[in-house]
């Protein structure tokens, strides 16, 4: 017994120097800001650099058979690490974030953070996933006029909700990083990626404000902390690579293949090959290219001819003699020719009649009538339908049949859902013909894995080829991940009652940009329960929707209300039961509706530029049939004033088209311009 008993106590010491020789080698460098690590000699976490001296609130230095030592915090409410910047942090090129931590309980929903600096970045474990609670980057000064108002803009701080689940009684190796040259948000667990988010704004510097703390697991109980190391510079975290998307324009026979975010580490040139797969399997290189930069690459190529099948892109590149990218893209490729159709001009049509769509959500047919008054020509009402008949497939599509036909007698079109992922195929036997029907609605939303989404689009294009899909996208760092799910993408900033109407040109030029100006862009709008503009931010925001290119508007919302689980009553919100908001909605949508020709327009190829520079002022050119219209919009609560200038163009009289239209004219080039808060004008230049 005592030899089995001495056996056992060599196997387990050995077992524990195995484990013990599993621990990472962990360094500093030149770029190591610090380096906390737990000293058991001092019974201290020390920083390893000398630069910091971290105070510890509910912890102590204890054993551990992997590191030798670690701090453990107690069960404690107010546990922590605290170190102080006084200016010894910046984040230039980027930074990258390290802990080695094993948590024994379940970890805190509420109150806890894992770092945070104000000014700078948080992240946190709720929910028990790893997430980027808020960046900060460069914003602009925002005037207000009410203390709710946020004094600065953008508003919202790349907010992204870990995937994986934290390991619970194991250490891990959680690591957070920016990179700055690519705009990119990356975390990872063990090495693995858990997000990796390229931020819609593109390259901005991670602020810094050095008289912020620096606040490490704050509020965790019972974890064990082998070392944290903040490291600034490009982060090295994952072999540098690019990204690929594919995009069907089936309305104009092409396809367009974007190569982007390519890693400024790669050496160049870089090799990329594409080779075309048919249905059948035999392929074909499609194109090889030699990149000279590494800026982002739209490429452009006829829809393969067989048509109503499914074909695949393989897109491979190689840097410095070595594959450092591969992904393979599929596309379901049709030839439309519905009553529904997306011209080149990025305008939509119904039977050959090109209109400016207008749409309304959640309309039922007793409110068609009003709808058609008003001005809106589109409506969907998927909520409505799912809401009276949730289990009842057969149900939603009697009623949906009886919405198209009344639609059709009010001489409305209809978006309707439909979406392989939620199982919502069924509504296109059913809607497709029917004249009425005029868009698919392929996602409100979406987030998680947009894979999935690129699926669904393409089956409802191999069920249905004609009608155009639209998807609406509110997370606009994942715009460029949904337009290939889409013929026409939508984003819907909310910015009333606090954020500035600025959101609206922001979002609306973000999703022009995730397509390239390749497909129509639509903007969404509020006007419901808390989300309720002025008849004053309401106009404001449809002419900055328009100033910014949106080729459609959308209302949110008609009818939000749900049925009391009780009671059976509905509640939320109701349009009719807000009389001021439906004439609100009248007077902004008279304004539009006689421009229609206008606002069918293309944008001028020359556009004005603004002297001095004025984010808050937005200002298009758009021309047709010999005619030019200026349509200029102010974001402010303040009057705004620059002056516009044309380079050489002969001198015009500018006819006002809008009510309250300020003055303008056009001589020697220039035009100043003056509006006030929340001002818009638009004009006719007529050439003298």
């Amino acid at each position: 017994m005592h030899l089995i008993s001495h056996a056992f106590t060599l196997l387990t010491a050995f077992c524990l120097a195995v484990t013990a020789a599993a621990a990472p080698d962990i360094v500093a460098d030149a770029s190591t800001v610090f380096l906390l690590r737990a000293d058991a000699a001092k019974g201290a976490l020390v920083d390893v650099t000398g630069r910091f001296q971290p105070e510890v609130s509910g912890g102590e230095v204890v054993a551990d058979p992997v590191w030798g030592a670690c701090l453990k915090l107690s069960a404690g409410d107010k546990n922590g690490i605290t170190l102080k910047d006084d200016g010894k942090i910046n984040f230039e090129r980027g930074m990258t974030l390290d802990a080695w931590v094993c948590f024994d309980e379940l970890l805190p929903l509420k109150g806890a953070s894992l770092a945070l600096k104000v000014g700078s970045f948080s992240w946190d474990l709720q929910k028990g996933k790893l997430n980027t609670a808020w960046l900060v980057f460069p914003s602009e000064e925002i005037f207000t006029t009410a203390p709710p108002q946020f004094k600065y803009f953008p508003v919202g701080g790349d907010t992204i909700n870990g995937l994986m689940n934290v390991p619970l009684k194991k250490w891990t190796h959680l690591t957070m990083s920016y990179d700055e040259s690519l705009g990119v948000v990356t975390t990872l667990m063990d090495g693995l990626v858990d997000r990796r988010r390229f931020r819609y704004r593109g390259a901005q510097r991670l602020q810094c404000d050095g008289k912020s703390q620096l606040s490490l697991f704050s509020g965790m109980k019972n974890c064990r902390i082998a070392a944290i190391k903040l490291t600034t510079g490009t982060p090295d975290v994952l072999p540098p690579t690019m990204e690929a998307y594919l995009n069907a324009l089936p309305y104009r026979g092409q396809v367009m293949l974007t190569l982007d975010h390519i890693d400024p580490r790669l050496p160049l040139p870089i090799e990329v090959a594409i080779v075309w797969e048919q249905a059948s399997g035999s392929s074909a290189t499609l194109q090889t290219l030699t990149l000279d930069s590494h800026a982002r690459r739209d490429l452009m190529f006829d829809a393969p001819t067989w048509l109503n099948s499914l074909h695949t892109y393989t897109v491979s590149a190689a840097a410095g003699g070595r594959q450092c990218f591969s992904r393979s893209l599929r596309l379901g490729n049709v030839k439309p020719a519905g009553r529904a159709t997306i011209h080149a001009d990025l305008t939509l049509s119904r039977e050959g009649k090109k209109f400016y769509p207008l749409m309304m959500y959640h309309a039922m047919p007793q409110d068609y009538a009003r709808m058609r008054e008003l001005g809106i020509n589109l409506v969907l009402n998927d909520f409505n339908l799912y809401r009276a008949h949730r289990t009842d497939p057969a149900g939603y599509v009697r009623e949906l049949v009886q919405c198209l036909d009344a639609a059709q007698q009010h001489g409305l079109g209809m978006i309707v859902s439909a979406n392989a992922a939620f199982g919502k195929l069924h509504t296109l036997a059913a809607a497709k013909d029917h004249p009425a029907a005029l868009l698919w609605y392929g996602d409100d939303e979406p987030w998680g894995d947009l894979g999935r989404l690129h699926e669904s689009y393409n089956t409802i294009k191999l069920l249905d080829p004609h009608l155009p899909v639209l998807v609406v996208q509110n997370n606009y760092s994942r715009l460029q991940d949904t337009a290939p799910a889409a013929d026409i993408l939508a984003t819907d900033p909310y910015p009333v009652p606090n954020v500035s109407l600025r959101a609206v040109a922001d979002a609306t030029q973000s999703a022009i940009r995730a397509v390239a100006g390749r497909k129509p862009v639509w903007t969404v709008l509020p006007q419901y329960g808390g989300k309720v503009p002025t008849r004053e931010e309401l106009r404001c925001m449809v002419w900055i929707a328009i100033a910014s290119r949106a080729n459609g508007l959308g209302f949110f919302t008609w009818d939000e209300r749900i049925r009391d689980a009780s009671t059976g009553a509905l509640k939320g919100w109701f349009t009719p039961e807000h009389p001021e908001q439906i004439e609100d909605l009248r007077i902004v949508l008279q304004e539009l509706r006689p421009l229609e020709p206008m606002l069918l327009a293309p944008p001028a190829a020359q556009q004005p530029t603004l002297q001095p520079a004025n984010p808050a002022l937005h200002v298009l050119i758009k021309e047709a049939d010999g005619k030019r219209w200026l349509i200029v919009a102010n974001d402010s609560r303040r009057t705004e004033e620059t002056t516009l200038e044309f380079g050489a163009t002969p001198d015009a009289d500018a006819q006002p088209l809008s009510a309250g239209s300020a003055t303008l004219s056009l001589r020697n080039g220039k035009a100043p311009l003056k509006l006030p808060p929340l001002g818009v004008a638009v004009f006719e230049l007529k050439t003298r």
